[in-house]
């Protein structure tokens, strides 16, 4: 069976695009994610843990290159020499030429330490480098867990607020229907029509700007995860789902600073300082290397009639080959540079302590604070779920209150304004709780 032309530029142009198109359906397929998922894409996704794994490989290739300082060296050396002016010699009295013109020679060394102090330190300060790195990649995943937590939270609380406006956006849509109802067969005073629509309208800028916040905050989100801006991301949930955690807690506990990654950084910096340290007292200390060279060379005379580009082949007469073997020992006498680096390190050293006990001031005012907000936001959840539901069941008071003439407009809108404010400081109190329970984590460090 023959297939048509058009068949097959059709097929041709189909598995042409079938790439483009798959790639153009996952950006249109919504990528739903849980915080856990968010963080999980960013862990394996996201430029900054990347570039902390590829340190992690380096700095494991330096400390390879530190070991492989104990094995032996071998080096190649040529060399081809030409005499453009004859060199001279005296002879009873005269000068005469003499009849070298050219010269070569190959050879190889070797050299193996035998006794090296500063050599076995710069391992050790490798290793170190290595843990440094490591560290340092630990507290990247714990940053990046902070900003996508709180970018996560973030949306879920503009999101939650966007629907609370939208409810009370409702309420004023409904009692600016009843205000335009009564007034049209009226019953109403014609203030009452327009000021429930004031109060309707008033909301729309609201809505738009957290419209617009919601926008901006999953386009956060999808930078710190590493996936595409035009990717379409939507999230799980919304903060009711973390109400539960915002229990009353004693601000007062103890804080654990051991895992954080900040303090750890300085703890292995003092370490490297004295490691650094027993490194430059080795340049105080001899030093024993063994070493072996061989060498084959000869040369061209004039005399000979230039034996390698002459009438005649070069004889194994005119080269000659050597080798010797044997220990070399360094003993430093007087270097000043060694004691003034001495010095140095030993203010570096002091540096350092310092900006340890700063920062461990530092971290626990801030785990403190951190803590009070936690307490803080707290109480507020209690409070603002209790006050939104009396805000509730007042505006359905003022609603039936409203209906039966008892009483005013503004009553109703004062009710329906305050189930709004109590709805949104209700999500503004959990979203408080969680963020500061997110910088207590990273605080303390936990991963």
């Amino acid at each position: 069976m023959k297939v048509s032309l058009s068949k097959k530029m059709s097929i041709m142009v189909i598995a042409l695009l079938s790439p483009w198109l798959m790639n153009a359906q996952n950006k249109l397929t919504p990528l739903e994610v849980t915080l856990e998922e968010a963080i999980e894409i960013a862990l394996s996704e996201s430029p900054t843990i990347r570039i902390a794994d590829q340190e992690i490989a380096r700095v494991d290739y330096s400390k390879k290159s530190a070991w492989q300082g104990l094995l032996p060296t071998l080096d190649g050396t040529g060399q081809y020499s030409k005499y453009l002016v004859p060199g001279t010699m005296s002879l009873a009295g005269m000068k005469i030429d003499m009849p070298t013109d050219w010269n070569v020679s190959l050879g190889l060394q070797a050299a193996l330490p035998l006794i090296a102090p500063g050599l076995w330190k710069s391992i050790q300060l490798s290793e170190l480098d290595l843990q440094m790195a490591v560290e340092q990649a630990r507290s990247s995943k714990i940053n990046l867990r902070n900003q996508i937590s709180i970018a996560y939270y973030n949306i879920l609380l503009a999101q939650d607020s966007y629907k609370v406006l939208q409810d009370g956006y409702a309420l004023a849509e409904e009692n600016y229907k009843q205000a335009k109802k009564r007034f049209e067969t009226g019953v109403a005073a014609e203030y009452d029509y327009l000021s429930a629509e004031v109060s309707m309208t008033n909301l729309q800028p609201q809505i738009v700007q957290v419209e617009h916040g919601i926008v901006q905050a999953k386009l956060l989100l999808k930078v710190l995860m590493g996936v595409e801006v035009s990717q379409t991301i939507n999230t799980k949930g919304n903060l009711a789902d973390y109400e539960g955690q915002a229990i009353l807690l004693n601000a007062q506990r103890e804080i654990d600073l051991t895992n954080n990654t900040d303090l750890k950084q300085l703890e292995i910096g003092q370490l490297q300082i004295a490691k650094a340290r027993e490194a430059l007292s080795t340049q105080f200390m001899p030093t024993l290397a063994a070493f072996g060279q061989y060498t084959y060379g000869g040369q061209g005379n004039k005399a000979m009639n230039s034996p390698l580009f002459g009438d005649r082949p070069a004889s194994k007469d005119w080269f000659g080959q050597g080798l010797i073997v044997g220990v070399q020992l360094s003993v430093p006498i007087f270097h000043a540079s060694n004691f003034t680096k001495l010095k140095q390190n030993k203010i570096q050293a002091n540096e350092l302590k310092l900006q340890q006990e700063l920062l461990e001031n530092t971290l626990k005012l801030q785990a403190r604070t951190a803590l009070d907000n936690m307490e803080k936001a707290s109480k507020q959840v209690e409070v603002t779920k209790k006050a939104y539901t009396l805000a509730q069941k007042a505006y359905d008071i003022s609603a039936k209150r409203y209906e039966t003439g008892v009483s005013v407009m503004i009553e109703l809108q004062q009710a329906s304004v305050a189930v709004t404010q109590m709805g949104l400081s209700h999500e503004q109190a959990i979203s408080d709780y969680l963020t500061a329970k997110a910088d207590y984590e990273k605080i303390i460090g936990q991963q």
